[in-house]
């Protein structure tokens, strides 16, 4: 079978370098030109690389369910990966070594440990909204931000709101900017003084873990005989998947609601129907359908992770070429979500597309923002579950409006699916207050 074409327009010396990597360009933009003039597979090129583009829910299922032997994540990201998050960080690993370290991380996520953290995250959405004032604009995604760390920090590392959570977001807000990313990804020593502060700082949680085991992922990652720097580097690893694209999740949400408020006016009707003035529990979340396909439209529409890649390390047929040992692919969540033969009128804010009958999301692979296989997000139902949560919450207190001339543009920088021009509200109290479900 023949190789995969080669799309146009690569820049000299570079080659599709910035749109591979998403650096200043649309690549949304330019992926889903190369679909229109050369369907699910393309090819594209950096300066050393070559990478099979692989769209759709056939070639999504192919990635994500046969990684091994095929494909690996550890040859896609390479040494850069390694310095940023370490060389044991389980996106970085394949087979029994990336399934070691997963296991004893899927205990903590148990559905009961899940729902049992509602509470504390209605205290955390109350305490991060208490000082927002009528008629001052709301930094939306930075206030979403500061909340999704700290939920994460509760949840994922047991780490309570005290002394060490000032040092710690300062650390990996250094860590984890796109700057901070790039400077740690060529190995500049400037930012290894950072991780050598993360470094003291996790040494004596792990410390007292060790001395009064609990029930979190340290401790669980301990008793699996990690060592520290291993343990250090699935804390990295989690907080990036658990408050990085969750603070995404809940900015577009709201954001497109307040776009579309003949939807928003439904999901108010359903939180009034479900939660009334009682508390926003386990039970009432899966009563709100209407809210979830909100939910889940804006992570079609802005998936949070955007441009993902694979090393190939054997090579493989898929939708008639020949992709060969030593390429890389890519598979890309966004454009996948946006071909016009899988979801209708895919540009088009339509909630309803998940219900039945229509269901357009059924097909298996259709939908990736959790990717798939194996490699299933272990976060995907406390994802869920947070954004039920905090979304309820702030629209039982809050009535929001999108400030004025705010735009709902994708920012051209990096993996991750940002507004570029970020999202300011304006918010006004409502007067309710939320009770807790242990005092319901």
């Amino acid at each position: 079978m023949p190789l995969p074409p080669l799309m146009g327009q690569g820049l000299p010396l570079l080659g599709h370098f910035p749109y591979i990597h998403g650096l200043g360009v649309d690549s949304f933009a330019f992926f889903m030109e190369g679909y229109r003039q050369h369907g699910r597979v393309f090819a594209v090129r950096d300066m050393k690389d070559t990478f099979a583009v692989l769209l759709g829910p056939e070639a999504n299922r192919f990635v994500l369910e046969r990684e091994t032997p095929h494909l690996s994540w550890g040859a896609a990201y390479g040494d850069e990966g390694s310095r940023v998050m370490g060389p044991t960080a389980m996106p970085l690993l394949d087979g029994e070594e990336q399934r070691r370290r997963r296991a004893p991380m899927m205990s903590a996520f148990r559905h009961q440990n899940i729902t049992a953290f509602g509470d504390a995250m209605v205290e955390l959405a109350r305490a991060q909204t208490a000082g927002w004032k009528e008629g001052r604009p709301v930094d939306l995604i930075g206030e979403m931000s500061e909340l999704t760390f700290r939920v994460a920090c509760g949840f994922l590392l047991g780490v309570e709101i005290g002394e060490d959570y000032p040092r710690f977001r300062e650390l990996y807000k250094k860590m984890f900017t796109p700057v901070g990313l790039a400077l740690q990804a060529a190995g500049l020593p400037y930012m290894q003084r950072y991780r050598d502060g993360l470094r003291r700082l996790s040494a004596r949680w792990i410390a007292d873990r060790r001395a009064h085991p609990r029930d979190d992922i340290i401790s669980r990652l301990l008793e699996a005989g990690l060592d520290d720097e291993d343990v250090i580097s699935q804390v990295l690893v989690l907080m990036f998947a658990g408050h990085d694209t969750t603070k995404l999740s809940l900015t577009w949400t709201l954001a497109l609601l307040l776009r579309h408020p003949e939807y928003l006016a439904r999901v108010l009707a359903e939180q009034d129907e479900v939660l009334g003035d009682g508390p926003i529990d386990a039970e009432a979340t899966r009563k709100l359908p209407v809210l979830e396909r909100a939910i889940r439209e804006a992570h079609r529409l802005y998936p949070p992770a955007s441009l993902l890649r694979r090393g190939v390390l054997e090579g493989f047929e898929l939708g008639g070429y020949t992709i060969p040992k030593g390429w890389k692919v890519m598979y890309l969540p966004r454009v996948s979500h946006h071909l016009p033969d899988v979801f209708k009128d895919p540009e088009r804010f339509d909630p309803d597309r998940f219900a039945p009958p229509r269901e357009e999301h059924k097909q298996p692979y259709a939908m990736v923002e959790f990717g798939g296989g194996y490699r299933t997000c272990i976060g995907k139902e406390l994802a869920m579950f947070e954004a039920k949560v905090v979304l309820s919450y702030l629209l039982r207190t809050f009535r929001f409006e999108l400030a004025p001339g705010q735009r709902l543009d994708v920012a051209n920088s990096g993996a991750m699916t940002s507004p570029r021009h970020g999202v300011k509200v304006f918010a006004k109290p409502t007067g309710r207050r939320v009770p807790l479900a242990r005092a319901a």
